[in-house]
């Protein structure tokens, strides 16, 4: 948009002063002329009206004159806004949106963006960057497209999928008047999310459950027909049954927490705890059951040192404590159970002391942390390490899968709700940390976990 020529500023002022010149002017000769008709007549002496007339357009000319000082500014030539005043106000606007929201002009560039479709864009300080450069969503360019070139009505939605669990609804509009785009995007993810854990929940539950459920009705059926009257087996029975009891009241408070873990996974954590404690509490929480199966339990780190974290305390002791149950219970007695922490300069450091502790063990990532890229953030790390019978190679890969046992591999015996890894990952995910398995066949397996310490 070029700048307005002053000389155009000053012509419309100048002809709106010819304009009550010439009201003036009538309306003066109006008056002349009346009293000159006056003359004519003899109603009214000619000198008298001469002298009448000159007093009178000394009257107007003063009164034109002195009228003029008062004239608004406004009656002159509303100045046009600048572009840049315009983007300006445009930019402070958007702010003020408590959404992402951004503009893109007829070139297809944004032009103006608040401060969460920055961190959303990842524009990186560029200026005046092209939409299709960043944002990877065809079915969004399309709706910006059309509704630049005229072709929408009113506002359009469009549901954009910027990863695998994150989902926004894009309103494109173009305001009365405006020279751009305006995009506006609602975060549906939780929504989503919502559904899906529903969805898997009911799923998960209505399978799992059914396998306690069938035993339980059995063993009543039994009792009350055949067994009726053999009073003797009722004991063994009981035994049975509140086995498969307890395991359903474990596999559903297993799928509450894992739900409301998955609910809340893609909001970071906001507390900030001391990583140190954390561990010390969930080792000693568990000594009395490392104690009954005649297992030592083995704490290496100083418990007094300062490892400050953003997390969830109660979550990252749920996963030192799910992670210290397993080894606990592929550990035979007499074994050692040994849990290491410690702080390390960068993610990849703290993933090496977390799950690369032995040469000739098979290893897999489980859970990749979710760190920034190339930039070296101090780190926490934790490794559980046990001495049972090991993890086949082929089972390593499902590990955290719901509902997933390798329990065969691991001697045959053990069983329990298929989620304690699960859970584990799904919590590491929420706090952008990482996990990962390394096992020796016949000496022992190890998990290590690692995230983002809290910064200084």
């Amino acid at each position: 948009m070029s700048k307005a020529d002053p000389a155009e500023n000053r012509q419309v002022p100048r002809g709106g002063s010819r304009r009550r010149a010439r009201d003036f002017a009538v309306l003066g000769s109006c008056f002349a002329l009346v009293l000159l008709l006056l003359a004519i007549t003899g109603e009214v002496n000619f000198i008298v009206a001469v002298a009448a007339i000159i007093v009178l357009a000394s009257i107007v000319f003063a009164y034109y004159i002195g009228s003029s000082s008062f004239l608004p500014v406004g009656e002159a030539s509303p100045q046009p806004v600048p572009e840049e005043k315009r983007r300006l106000d445009s930019a402070q606007l958007l702010r003020a949106l408590p959404l992402p929201a951004f503009e893109v002009d007829d070139d297809k560039r944004i032009v103006a963006f608040n401060d969460p479709a920055d961190m959303i864009l990842r524009l990186d300080g560029r200026t005046n960057p092209r939409a299709s450069t960043v944002i990877r969503s065809p079915a969004l360019l399309s709706a910006i497209d059309r509704m630049s070139q005229g072709g929408g009505d009113g506002t359009v939605s469009v549901e954009v999928d910027s990863g695998p669990d994150e989902t926004w609804r894009a309103h494109v509009s173009r305001p009365t008047g405006s020279a751009q785009t305006l995009v506006v995007l609602e975060d549906l993810t939780p929504v989503r999310r919502a559904a899906r854990a529903r969805s898997d929940f009911l799923a998960n539950a209505s399978h799992e459950l059914r396998t306690p459920l069938t035993a339980l009705s059995g063993f009543i059926e039994t009792m009350r027909g055949p067994a009726k009257d053999d009073t003797g087996s009722w004991p063994r029975f009981l035994d049975i049954m509140a086995g498969e009891s307890e395991r359903m009241s474990r596999l559903i408070a297993d799928l509450l927490s894992l739900s409301r873990i998955e609910f809340s996974e893609h909001i970071p954590p906001s507390e900030r705890e001391n990583f140190s404690r954390i561990a010390l509490d969930a080792t000693e929480a568990l000594q009395a059951v490392a104690d009954d199966r005649g297992v030592s339990l083995v704490l290496e780190g100083d418990p007094d040192e300062a490892l400050p974290v953003v997390a969830h305390r109660d979550e990252i002791i749920q996963v030192v404590e799910n992670l210290l149950t397993n080894a606990l219970k592929y550990t035979p007695a007499g074994g050692k159970v040994r849990v290491s922490f410690g702080q390390a300069g960068s993610m990849a450091e703290a993933r090496t002391l977390a799950a690369q502790g032995w040469v000739d063990a098979e290893r897999m990532t489980l859970l990749q942390a979710a760190g920034r890229p190339g930039k070296p953030d101090a780190s926490v790390w934790l490794r559980v390490e046990d001495e049972g019978p090991g993890i086949e190679r082929e089972h390593l890969p499902r590990l955290g899968e719901r509902f997933y046992r390798a329990d065969q591999s691991r001697g045959g015996k053990i069983t329990g709700t298929g989620l304690g890894l699960a859970i584990v990952k799904h919590i590491m995910a929420h706090h952008r940390g990482g996990l990962a398995v390394e096992t020796r066949m016949g000496k022992g397996s190890a998990f290590g976990i690692w995230l983002p310490a809290a910064r200084l």
